[in-house]
């Protein structure tokens, strides 16, 4: 090889492409390939410069050469120095001088080596054909995937996992978790392929109703990770020790923290036993039974609690007298002397005083700019941020990077804002910030991370997104609470670093013009971006307009948080904790804080949750599919859910089991429901709810069993059903007991809706329509956590929960309790994966509160339905319906509507009393009308779930409702969250009638 490069230096002057050539050639890495750590030892000198690490070393050389970096005389140096290290590194080592361990147990990983290979299927030479149900996809074979398993050498610990990519033709995608081919010692899995097999049949099952049954899905693409880590012992956990032990929330550790003593033999003496290096740890304690623990997350600075721990199965008990409960990490080991017991308690809630927080606490907003590149990947290019009253900036490929020394080197506690961080920006930030800190914590849901510590030796990290408290895009919220305007930034004209610094003659906007062409039964539908330019002369980079661009979002936001806080303090007397970072908490905080003192609201054990929660029935959507060209009147209730906690009963204190209802009292019960009538009646109300197969449904039925709240119940009478009580829960008061919240925030909301104030629109009456919005009733029925996601280190912790012994049921223990095994998929597939684990928790909000309120919602609806005789209803959602207006009186109707709370009011826009010319109705939120206005001018409005306004039309509908078969294609773009990265999707979207 060096023999090469003297000769190419010897011969030729211009070389640039002799030199692509080369690298492309000669220093070339294929499957075939193998790594340094993953050869025999000894080997010869072809084979280590055939390995991954020097062909990957003379391709990074070869891209310095062609730079003009270095000469060749400087990269024949190089290579020969990376050659040498590379064979040091295959040489056998004299293990006479190797300082022997005395267990293995007690060493730490320490990751030496780490790879990953994205392979097509089509790389697979006898890929097999999976097939389930009506599903045939190829898969790698069983053997093809033995055959990359690399060289196993002893001292090495190995984390060796698969991942399929499934994917569908139109919206539908899913990655099967991470299946170990290997154990961490090098043997064969042997139930690995079956494995991979159950988990893409999980995937599948997962294909939603809108892909076609005999679509082609196939796997996409197999990811193979390899992480070998060696065991390396270390002294200790914590810094300067002195105590012996160490109080946890719910246990105590002997901690062994005598430096001068081996902590092996320190445990041994603790639990009674005699120290003596001939014998096994087993042999030299009294104790018949040893359960060995582990971090959860693979660090010592992460347990708080026995819930920060996992173990083998065993039978949870908090015996550690005649059980050596061992934690083992890091080079150390220390004993569990006492688990405390968990005391249950009926937990209340009451009337709560709202704690004004006054922790010191810095707040950052900052903002990201990004592109697409050709790969999808959104790459940033530019973060401003705000502190203290400036603002800063950075661009560049690092700019994340910058941005994260800087603020860490503030070296103060901080909150960090970003508008819709929770499903962007955080997950740009979030690798830095991660791979500097000492412990974090986030709340996960849906892959946004709507919450985030990171603790820092000298400061604490929080992140915090204001969209979840305000819920609308930044240029609405600057727009309701009069700051400064937001700005267009024509995001899409950047496709690469070089466009940044190109000058545009004229600044230029960005139009979205929808193209259409039918292919048989199907229209397609896309769009594109159009640019019009302005007139005006512009003299700037496309870089220094998107930050000017960047800086405004920056200021907006910031105002709008500022004021936004301001204002609850001032009308409200609330501060936002740092801990508080959803609207619905900060709702639940002001709710409480308005209970009557008397009210006591019972939360439910988890034994009583896992019966009532089935009464939980979500949004009412009512669709009569057609073609409507007769006049249809809309009227929607002012504030329905609001209205339902004030304007009905709704019952508090410790239930009672019945098998009896008591219409005088509120209760859930589960019942049979038999109608009076062998077929649908005319004129019958779609409001009582079923689920069939776990699908909720509206439609009429002879006969069903379920669980039912009191006020599903009188409708249910009030429809021609009989009841049949099984068992139930009855609760022993009922009052209006949330009139104080919500007279408070409604007539906070009705005094600035057309009041006086110097700012109009006037901010306050956002705040109360916000604080109402969030009701706080979401809480009460916010089932308890069931799946608790980390990001985690890719392969290792994965790896090691993988050895877990586990029960017939597939369970280990994580800290008292056993759990299924948790769940590992990859992230970004270079440092991360994500892990989840399933867990029942008990509740902590009063769930039949929150019943009660959606079952009175209902209630409410249909009571003001039922006011008008043969009503005919084509479509209705949660709180709106649209009425055929030959069905019902119309001057009785529009006496009817109103806008106080509770009312039916029939305003569209700002029109009153509209009257709907033309409907078309494909399916649950899948809709479009037309109306003339109050000033004579018709107006369109268009619906369907999931697809952007921009690219509807009302042609489309009515093409859609002309045949059962028609389907309407659309294409556009999505982004996807990974947590530690986003990325853009071309996504078609297939819809037809439902």
């Amino acid at each position: 090889m060096n023999d090469e490069l003297a000769f190419l230096n010897s011969q030729i002057d211009d070389y640039s492409d002799d030199i692509e050539f080369l690298r492309t050639e000669v220093f070339r890495i294929n499957r075939y390939s193998k790594s340094i750590y993953s050869l025999m030892k000894n080997s010869s000198k072809e084979a280590i410069k055939e390995t991954i690490e020097f062909n990957k070393y003379g391709q990074e050389i070869h891209s310095k050469i062609k730079e003009k970096e270095i000469s060749l005389i400087e990269a024949i140096k190089l290579m020969e120095k990376k050659y040498k290290y590379l064979r040091s590194l295959n040489k056998t080592k004299d293990k006479s001088k190797k300082k022997k361990i005395h267990t293995k147990d007690i060493e730490t990983l320490k990751t030496i080596y780490k790879t990953k290979a994205d392979f097509d299927i089509r790389n697979f030479k006898n890929a097999e054909t999976f097939t389930y149900e009506n599903y045939s996809l190829l898969i790698p074979s069983e053997k093809e995937l033995i055959d990359l398993i690399p060289e196993i050498e002893e001292d090495y610990s190995y984390y060796f996992y698969v991942s399929l990519t499934i994917t569908g033709p139109t919206i539908f995608g899913g990655v099967t978790r991470k299946v170990p081919i290997i154990d961490t010692y090098g043997d064969i899995n042997k139930d690995f392929y079956n494995k991979i097999k159950e988990n893409i049949t999980k995937v599948l099952d997962r294909v939603p109703f809108y892909e076609e049954k005999e679509s082609e899905i196939i796997c996409k693409k197999v990811l193979i990770t390899l992480t070998v880590n060696k065991w390396e012992s270390i002294d200790k956990w914590y810094k300067n020790v002195k105590s012996k032990s160490k109080k946890f929330k719910d246990f105590t550790l002997f901690l062994a923290s005598d430096t001068s003593k081996n902590c092996v033999q320190q445990c041994v003496e603790y639990l009674g036993g005699k120290w003596n290096t001939n014998y096994s740890l087993e042999k030299m304690i009294p104790q018949q039974k040893i359960v060995t623990y582990i971090p959860l997350l693979m660090d010592i600075q992460y347990v708080q609690s026995m819930e920060d721990l996992i173990s083998d199965f065993d039978e949870p008990n908090t015996d550690c007298k005649n059980i050596a409960r061992l934690l083992k990490w890091n080079g150390h080991m220390g004993v569990i002397t006492k688990i405390d017991k968990d005391v249950k308690i009926n937990r209340i809630q009451r009337k709560r005083i709202i704690d004004v927080e006054n922790k010191e606490v810095k707040e950052v907003f900052f903002d990201i700019e990004s592109f697409s590149d050709e790969t999808k990947h959104q790459i940033p290019y530019l973060i401003c941020w705000s502190y203290l009253g400036e603002l800063y900036y950075r661009t560049g490929k690092n700019c994340i990077k910058e941005f994260v020394e800087e603020i860490l080197s503030y070296n103060v506690d901080i909150i960090l804002y970003a508008w819709y961080g929770s499903g962007y920006d955080y997950q740009h930030v979030l690798p830095y910030m991660k791979s500097k800190c000492i412990k974090d914590k986030y709340i996960i849901k849906n892959n946004m991370i709507t919450y985030g510590e990171l603790y820092y030796e000298n400061a604490i990290i929080y992140l915090k997104d204001p969209y979840l408290f305000i819920l609308t895009s930044l240029d609405k919220a600057s727009k309701a609470f009069n700051v400064i305007n937001k700005g267009e930034f024509p995001h899409s004209i950047i496709h690469s670093w070089e466009d940044l610094n190109k000058i545009l003659p004229n600044w230029v906007k960005i139009q979205k013009r929808m193209i259409e062409y039918k292919d048989d039964n199907k229209l397609n539908i896309y769009y594109k971006n159009i640019e019009i330019f302005e007139n005006d002369r512009n003299y700037n980079t496309i870089l220094e307009n998107a930050i000017e661009y960047c800086k405004v979002d920056v200021l907006a936001m910031e105002k709008v948080w500022i004021k936004f806080k301001k204002l609850l303090e001032k009308n409200l007397n609330i501060t936002v904790s740092v801990k508080t970072f959803t609207l619905s908490q900060l709702s639940m905080k002001i709710m409480e804080s308005k209970l009557p003192k008397y009210v006591k609201l019972y939360v439910p054990t988890l034994e009583e949750y896992s019966k009532i929660r089935n009464a939980i029935y979500g949004g009412r959507v009512i669709s009569k599919n057609g073609i409507y060209e007769e006049n249809i009147v809309y009227a929607d209730v002012v504030s329905l859910y609001p209205s339902a906690m004030k304007l009905l009963k709704h019952s508090y204190g410790k239930p009672k089991l019945v098998d009896y209802i008591d219409f005088e009292k509120h209760g859930i019960y589960r019942v049979t429901l038999l109608n009076k009538h062998d077929q649908e009646p005319k004129n019958y109300l779609n409001f009582v709810p079923r689920r069939i197969n776990r699908k909720l449904t509206w439609e009429w039925f002879k006969i069903h069993e379920g669980w039912y709240h009191t006020y599903d119940l009188i409708i249910a009478k009030s429809e021609g059903f009989d009841i049949y009580c099984h068992e139930g829960f009855e609760y022993p008061e009922k009052d209006y007991i949330f009139n104080d919240f919500i007279d408070t925030l409604y007539s906070m909301k009705e005094t600035h809706t057309a009041c006086s104030c110097e700012e109009q629109p006037c901010p306050i009456r956002m705040v109360a329509k916000i604080a109402l919005n969030g009701g706080g009733y979401g809480k009460f029925v916010q089932k308890p956590i069931d799946k608790e996601i980390y990001i985690v280190k890719r392969d290792v912790v994965a790896g090691e929960c993988d050895k877990l012994q586990e029960n017939e049921n597939g369970e280990i223990c994580i800290g008292k309790r056993l759990v299924k095994r948790p769940l590992f998929y990859n992230l970004d597939s270079e440092n991360y994966d994500k892990m989840i684990i399933e867990k029942e928790d008990e509740p902590i909000y009063s769930t039949q509160c929150g019943i009660s309120i959606l079952s009175a919602s209902r209630y409410r609806l249909y009571k003001l339905c039922k006011q008008f005789e043969n009503i005919d209803i084509i479509y209705s959602d949660t709180d709106s319906i649209f009425v055929k207006q030959k069905s019902v009186d119309w001057e009785l109707f529009k006496s009817k509507c109103g806008s106080e709370l509770g009312q039916l009011d029939s305003t569209i826009d700002d029109t009153k009393n509209a009257i709907i010319s033309k409907m078309y109705i494909g399916g649950a939120k899948m809709y479009a009308f037309e109306y003339l206005n109050n000033k004579n001018k018709l107006i369109t409005k268009l619906h369907c779930k999931g697809v952007p306004n921009y690219m509807l039309s009302l042609n489309q509908f009515k093409y859609l409702m002309e045949s059962p078969d028609n389907t309407i294609a659309y294409k556009f773009e999505i982004i996807r969250r990974k947590l530690v990265n986003v990325i853009t999707k071309d996504l078609i979207k297939d819809i037809k009638q439902t």
